[in-house]
């Protein structure tokens, strides 16, 4: 069984997450993280990363732009992997990032939508690297 800590448990998104792994029989949110508290959820949910106790496997996350850098603390203190969905991150983060990344496993996810490709067609795109 995989244990996740859903970072933005709240959001749209978090929400989201939440549904597929409580359906998915080798996973289960063990901890949430949120600043809004406006939703019951059936695992403990803490305002901040940092003060989360509560071991997990993994970290999936889709919060705001300024959680991120407690976020990257944490995976990289804990040695949790994460999966990184949130987006608007500036170009000190983005460094941040590729610098936790040598450290911890992280996945970073990122979609940009219609892009122009060389031909000047618009597309859609969506990436994932380690």
């Amino acid at each position: 069984m995989v244990k996740v800590i859903m970072h933005g448990c709240n959001g749209k998104m978090g929400q989201v997450i939440t549904g597929i792994i409580a359906e998915d029989k080798d996973a289960e949110i063990v901890a949430g993280v949120d600043t809004s508290n406006h939703i019951q959820n059936t695992y403990p949910v803490f305002g901040n990363i940092a003060d989360c106790n509560v071991e997990a496997d993994v970290v999936i996350d889709f919060c705001a732009a300024p959680a991120v850098d407690g976020l990257l603390k944490y995976c990289v203190e804990k040695q949790v992997p994460c999966v990184l969905c949130t987006t608007g991150l500036s170009e000190a983060q983005l460094a941040a990032v590729e610098e936790a990344s040598k450290k911890v496993a992280i996945l970073v996810f990122r979609c940009e939508y219609a892009v122009k490709d060389f031909k000047g067609s618009s597309r859609n795109s969506c990436t994932g690297r380690i």
